[in-house]
Order: structure tokens, then sequence, then C-alpha cells
């Protein structure tokens, strides 16, 4: 997701599987948490156990990499709280994935192993505007420009990036330079989003019937990321991009046009908000637009007003800094969320004022749903915004934001993203790549999914201390 102003164009066929990767993610999210005593509680009591429909051979390889896991772990006698290094943690994420491959009973196919349960309130943002020649014929984003400084003359060079080698990102991923609409693409990102536990994808979208909103239509190939969600029990969510002439009225067209195409698909993400079931809309950007133009469809007396019709539904604006709050009630929204995977970025996006930022939302009767992120790094697209670099540290930097999200008790969680690969932000497999004179950067001495696998562990932890949505946040 661009920055502030600046353009963006940037999965039981086995139950064995299901109980024994729940018991050892329970597990291992457990051992990892507990030295957060303000946020995790002391709740693993039962030991891991094996089904008994299992036979003898697979018994043993899993009993043993059960146990290979728990010699990673160190108890501290004095206090009963557990402390993982972060080598260990690494280690923990490799066995993790080991047994993933374990063939299981008459399991045959590790693909339709279910490695978790889906949580519909965390929600993944995702992109699917990549082309490449092969599936698209031609390439996009992949190629992404470099970006300019609008004053700074040490940064006024312009390029454009050659792929499939030269990618404007500055990690590589595991799938190369891949197409949105490639159908075996598409099927692998739902089964690492499956894998990983988030239940909903926000799903970057324009509306088609505005022309010129975007060079790259992705309205097209949205059909096909509903029926592979359906394929894995995901659900979708649209995450409006900034359109052309946006307004109630417009606002209106397009909503009408989503829930009419897609409404009654088994993948439609609604949500349950006093008695009634609600989509759920991000609105990127919406500080741009007057509040009154927005209140014409979210206020009940607006022109356009889709309150109580069958186009309601629960609409989240970006909280940039605390004067958008009176934005957002002013426009009608519901919630907001805070996108930036940046901390310190902005003032949404500072994990030190989420606190604060969960009150004022209560006062305000808004949902509040932080935005939490691995790193953010986009110096191969905007070479000059390195003092925004946020470094992962094996993972640590991603841990930080998840407990500064879980101490405020969100009802809903964020995640930015899982491939938004222009601005270093993405949970999605990334490999070590050389080409000519550059390194891209990577997740060593981790593998390639070990953010997927850092996420399953949040995802999991965060189940167990969800809020549950009961609120009515009507306008």
């Amino acid at each position: 997701m661009a920055l502030i102003q600046i353009n963006r164009r940037l999965f039981t066929n086995s139950l064995l599987a299901s109980v024994l990767l729940l018991s050892v993610g329970s597990f291992v999210t457990f051992t990892f948490f507990t030295s957060n005593k303000t946020s995790v509680p002391n709740s693993l009591s039962k030991k891991l156990q094996i089904p008994e429909n299992t036979d003898s051979e697979s018994a043993r390889h899993i009993a043993q990499k059960i146990k290979s896991v728990q010699e990673k772990i160190k108890i501290n006698d004095h206090n009963r709280s557990t402390a993982v290094s972060l080598t260990d943690r690494a280690q923990l994420s490799k066995q993790i994935t080991e047994i993933d491959s374990v063939h299981l009973g008459r399991s045959k196919d590790r693909h339709n192993v279910i490695l978790s349960q889906p949580n519909y309130n965390v929600h993944i943002f995702y992109y699917p505007w990549y082309k490449n020649v092969n599936t698209d014929g031609k390439y996009a984003h992949w190629n992404h420009r470099l970006l300019p400084h609008w004053s700074d003359k040490h940064f006024m060079n312009s390029g454009q990036h050659v792929p499939p080698e030269d990618i404007g990102a500055n990690y590589y991923p595991k799938l190369g330079a891949y197409s949105s609409a490639d159908p075996a693409v598409i099927d692998a990102h739902m089964q690492q989003i499956r894998a990983a536990g988030p239940g909903v994808l926000s799903v970057s979208w324009y509306p088609p019937h505005f022309v010129g909103s975007s060079e790259t239509p992705v309205d097209d190939i949205m059909m096909k990321l509903f029926d592979a969600a359906a394929k894995y029990q995901l659900k979708i969510a649209f995450h409006f991009e900034p359109f052309k002439n946006r307004s109630g009225q417009t606002l209106r067209e397009v909503v009408k046009y989503v829930i009419e195409t897609y409404g009654n698909h088994t993948a439609f993400y609604r949500l349950q908000s006093s008695s009634r079931q609600l989509p759920v809309f991000y609105v990127y950007d919406s500080y741009q637009i007057q509040p009154q133009l927005w209140a014409e469809a979210l206020y009940k007396d607006g022109q356009f007003s889709i309150r109580n019709t069958k186009y309601d539904a629960i609409f989240l604006g970006l909280l940039v800094e605390f004067e958008h709050f009176n934005h957002l009630t002013d426009s009608g929204f519901d919630g907001f969320y805070t996108y930036f995977a940046s901390n310190g970025f902005v003032y949404g996006s500072t994990w030190h004022n989420w606190p604060s930022i969960a009150s004022e939302a209560k006062k305000r009767n808004l949902i509040f749903v932080p935005s939490i992120g691995p790193g953010y790094l986009d110096t191969r697209v905007r070479q000059w915004n390195g003092k925004n670099t946020k470094l992962r540290l094996n993972g640590k930097y991603y841990e930080n934001a998840f407990k500064s999200a879980l101490a405020v008790k969100p009802k809903l969680l964020s995640i930015t993203s899982f491939n938004e690969w222009h601005e270093g932000t993405q949970v999605e497999a990334a490999v070590p790549k050389t080409v000519s004179s550059f390194k891209y950067e990577d997740y060593q001495p981790n593998g390639p999914e070990f953010y997927l696998n850092l996420t399953r562990m949040f995802v999991e932890e965060f189940r167990k201390n969800m809020v549950s949505l009961s609120e009515s946040y009507y306008h």
C-alpha cells in the first residue's frame, strides 16, 4: 500500500493432522508467549495426544517429531514461564513445517490436510495486481518504476525494473514473478493463508466501471479468488482503493455492484453485528473525501443512504492522524483500521498510541482494527524512504506488533500484508536470490515459510484472547 499522498500501484481429510497440528501449534504458541504476563493466560495443561486410530509407524514418527519440538523448550522452574530465543523459535518453526509434511494415516495428499482452523476475525490484506508475460502477455507491478522524490535532487532518478530477475521489491517470492490470475498461484496462495490461520482476505480492489481508476484492473479475477477461497474455507472482503469521483453516490453504486455480483457466493464475508450479518468494506485513504460526501451514503438520513437497506454494510475508514476521528464520525463510518506496517510512520500506525486510540474508539462507538506487519522495506521503489524502513529482526518486530495489538483487546485484527511486495510487508514465502550486483533480502536463517508459521502462532493466540462482537455499530 502506498505511503500517504504518494501514488501506489504498487487449507479434514485427516482428523489426525487437525488434532496433532492444532495441539503442536497451541503448545508452541503458549510457550512462546507466556513471558508476556499481561496478555497471555496460563491455559495449557493437557499433554499432546496421538489419536487412537493412528497406525504404529506414523505414531512413532509423529511422537519423535513432537519430542523434537519439546526438547527445544527450556522451562524456567522459578516462574513457570517459558523463554524461547529467536534462534530456538526459528528452529521450532522449521520443525512445525516438517510435521506438516509427514505422511499421516491414509492421507496421500498433504495439501488436503487441514493445518489450522481459519479465524474469521483475522483479516489479511491481499493484492491481486501482479501480471507476467506467460499468463497475461505483459508484466504489471513486478516492473514497478522507481519513484523520484518530490523535492530531493539526490533522488530524482526514474527508471523501471525489468522482470523476472529484476523486480520492484526488496524480497523475492518463492513463486517467482507470478501472475495473480494464474490458477496455480491462486491455489498456492489460498493454501498458504489457510495454513497460516487468517480467515478473511481483504482484497485490494478497484471498481471496473470507473475507467482510469487503476492501470491494473483486478475485478476480472475476483471470481477465481472467491472460488479458490471457498475451497479452503476462507472468506473475502473488499479493500476499496481510491477510485475516481468518490462520493456517497458513487460509493452506493460500487457497494450495489459488489453485493449484486458477489454477495451470494459462499466465500463472501459477512460479520455478525447486532441482529444482522453484514459485509465489511475497508476504505483506503477515506480521509481524502469530505465527510459530508460520505455521509450521503453512510448516515440514515443521507440522500443516497444505504443504511437499513440490502446494501448496508460495516465500513472501515483509514485512521492516519488523531484529527481523523472527527472525520470518521462525521462521515458515518462504523470503524477504522490503521494499515501501515511501519511503527511510528503516522499517529495511527504508532503502537504506543493504540491504547489511547482504543479508548477514543470506545467513546465514539467505533470498531478499532489495528494493523500489524512483519516489517517495512520499500527502497527498491522509493530509494529515498529508508527512514521508514523497519527491519524484521528474525520475527521480533512482528511479535512486538502483535503484542501491542493484543494488549488493546481488539475485536478484529488485520495483517499488512500477505503479498504487498513493493513495501516489504509480505508474509508470503520468500527465497534467497542474487542477480547481477543486487542481493535480495530473505528470511534466513529461517525458511521461506517462517512468517507464515509466525502468523499461525499469532492467530491461534488471538483466538484465545478474542473478544466477541456483540455491540451495535450503526449510525
